[in-house]
């Protein structure tokens, strides 16, 4: 007779069930070690120490690790992860050596550090799937190294088990900068930065975006959790991450992560004014490119001039002077180009020549 269900299979009695263990088909075979393993039947262990050492199917002896170790049979299990001609059933086994093997398991976890060490990405992904949250320090350094692998699969298993758990192992933005710096995709990337957010919280995602060797395609995913959370940064910080941001990706949203009150970034907000405008390698038409940014610091820097009406200090002087001999600049050509005027906004310089006047008004007051 032919079972074609785990409830047909559960109703046989315990020697029915042993006899459909040795002799049924793949899948009978898989429910006849569930059913006996869920009676703990006496002898159970034994007979499915003897019956995974004959099982010719690498699937059902899979389903046959699980039992075993459900059955508290952690030598067989470690056995099973050291010697299973297959992979995939070595890979099941090591999950559950991880799982069952305790701080003190010295046979266990010398084997898990081996294996994460330098086993295959598959077996490496088996033990970080069971690694526990109180396994060794030594095992979850192992864990770390893994963020960096080649493996996509085994690179983010190991970002979120050691995130998840065992991130006392390594500081929170670095174990993420690592991830994010190998992993290509951004819809992975973002559920990386949201992972980081929910374990480490907002402060974790301003020291990742102050990290120098986070790589710079990573801004824009960066840029918008910070957004997400609405994390706000200082002006040092929303300034060198601006230097680093692709215009093509939105620089304006970097700005949008300031902390608030303008008047403190006065001498910032001038330096990016003057900078986005004066910049040696950058033509009145490619200006376009960034109207946008450039509105938007014309607008914080009024503001911040109006907030702040102290003295410039010696670097605002040098960067009005800057400014003055740029628009002086721009002028002189206007006046020897009978076409530049043509090229260009009629109001040409005019946010320009507005903030130098209000720099003066300051120097006079």
């Amino acid at each position: 007779m032919r079972y074609t269900s785990f409830s047909d299979v559960e109703r046989l009695d315990p020697e029915a069930l042993k006899a459909l263990l040795v002799e049924g088909e793949p899948p009978e075979r898989v429910w006849a070690a569930w059913a006996l393993g869920l009676r703990h039947h006496e002898g159970f262990a034994r007979d499915l120490r003897a019956t995974v050492a004959e099982e010719p199917h690498a699937g059902v002896r899979r389903h046959l690790v699980v039992v075993l170790a459900g059955a508290g049979e952690s030598r067989s299990v470690r056995t099973l992860a050291v010697h299973d001609p297959d992979e995939r059933v070595r890979a099941t086994a090591l999950q559950y050596v991880a799982r069952l093997a305790g701080a003190k398991d010295q046979d266990a976890n010398d084997l898990l550090a081996e294996v994460l060490a330098r086993g295959a990405p598959l077996l490496q992904l088996g033990c970080i799937a069971g690694l526990r949250a109180d396994a060794p320090p030594a095992l979850w350094a192992a864990a770390v190294a893994c963020v960096s692998s080649a493996d996509r699969d085994l690179r983010w298993a190991a970002y979120e088990a050691v995130m998840r758990h065992g991130a006392f192992a390594h500081p929170a933005p670095v174990l993420a900068r690592d991830f994010l710096n190998r992993e290509p995709e951004r819809s992975t990337r973002a559920s990386a930065l949201r992972l980081l957010h929910e374990q480490a919280g907002s402060e974790a995602l301003r020291h990742l975006v102050d990290d120098d060797r986070l790589d710079a395609r990573v801004l824009p995913e960066t840029v918008d959790a910070l957004q997400e959370y609405a994390v706000r940064l200082e002006w040092a910080e929303v300034e060198k991450l601006f230097a680093r941001f692709p215009i093509e990706h939105g620089q304006e949203r970097v700005l949008q992560l300031l902390a608030g009150n303008e008047g403190p970034a006065r001498a910032p907000l001038l330096r990016l004014f003057v900078a986005e405008r004066c910049a040696a390698d950058r033509s009145w038409r490619s200006w376009s490119q960034s109207w946008r940014v450039e509105e938007q610091v014309f607008v914080m820097l009024e503001a911040a001039l109006d907030l702040n009406r102290g003295s410039l200090d010696e670097a605002e002087r040098r960067l009005r002077q800057e400014l003055a001999d740029f628009v002086d600049k721009v002028a002189a050509q206007a006046r020897s180009d009978p076409n530049f005027l043509e090229n260009v906004d009629a109001g040409f310089c005019e946010q320009e020549r507005e903030i130098l006047a209000r720099l003066t008004a300051l120097e006079v007051h």
